[in-house]
């Protein structure tokens, strides 16, 4: 009787132990994530957002309301092809009530720069000598783009330049979403990172602005067919960035129809469009 008492306070001293053991380990955790992702907290505070943990070890996302559009704040999925090395930093606003066919990317212009425009858009200067050098600009309305870039959403663009530079960086428009993109972890520093959301803010309100004024001269947007293949070529993965090239094996997500790479989609285990959450995909 007395050995199997002494066996059980033995046992319960062990899971004792075990549980403060975890407590403590929980803890240097958290404030390593605390001291981690800080940025990221405070971009929450800022915007009367919500901080959204994602698991151990993987970074954050922050979600708040922007003048009726969802934006979200965080890091690209990996993909395979990229590796962990090359980190994407994204802020993604939902804009479906304000846009219905616009279409348009801007990216750096450099010597590794890819010129395919995007499906359904042509290259576009704005008139600016410095802005269409430093930049190659794509889209299917050149006055809506040119109007755009006239003064608040150019600055937007060259301010977003600087903050990546010395990596690349992506800008893209289309009728469910816009995404700022910079290749590398700005949520390392709690200025530059609110500094990007800033800036990409500013170019949401000139969109805004620049698609009210167009529509204010009794001009509809029209929703538009989507151009072929042979025009604009294959439509690019969006976690490894590379083309969807014809007998490839792909899939479209479910929910919201943005087409992988079959490999890519199984890699994440679903869309990797901030706001989506599709864990379905449909064989095409």
């Amino acid at each position: 009787m007395a050995s199997s008492i002494i066996s059980l306070v033995g046992t319960g001293g062990v899971f004792l132990f075990l549980y403060f053991v975890l407590r403590a380990a929980s803890h240097l955790v958290n404030r390593f994530s605390e001291r981690r992702y800080r940025a990221y907290r405070r971009l929450a505070k800022r915007y009367r957002g919500r901080y959204e943990p994602r698991g151990m070890g993987e970074p954050p996302t922050v979600g708040f309301l922007y003048n009726g559009s969802l934006v979200r704040v965080g890091l690209a999925p990996a993909g395979r092809n990229r590796g962990q090395s090359a980190p994407r930093s994204r802020v993604v606003a939902r804009i479906g009530r304000i846009n219905r066919s616009f279409r348009m990317e801007v990216i750096a212009a450099s010597p590794d720069s890819l010129l395919r425009p995007p499906r359904g858009t042509r290259r576009i200067t704005i008139g600016d000598s410095n802005f269409d050098r430093s930049f190659h600009l794509f889209a299917n309305d050149s006055e809506i783009a040119t109007s755009l870039f006239e003064s608040v959403g150019r600055r937007a663009v060259e301010n977003l330049g600087r903050l990546a530079f010395p990596a690349g960086f992506l800008i893209s428009i289309d009728p469910e979403r816009m995404m700022v993109q910079i290749e590398r972890d700005m949520g390392t520093d709690d200025e530059i990172l609110g500094r990007m959301v800033y800036e990409s803010l500013a170019l949401l309100d000139a969109f805004r602005a620049s698609v009210q004024a167009k529509m204010s001269k009794g001009i509809t947007i029209q929703e538009v067919g989507a151009a072929s293949i042979a025009e604009t070529g294959p439509p690019i993965c969006k976690v490894c960035g590379d083309p969807i090239v014809y007998k490839t094996r792909r899939v479209v997500c479910s929910a919201c129809r943005t087409p992988y790479h079959q490999d890519c989609w199984e890699y994440i285990g679903g869309c990797s469009i901030f706001g989506c959450q599709g864990k379905l995909s449909v064989v095409v």
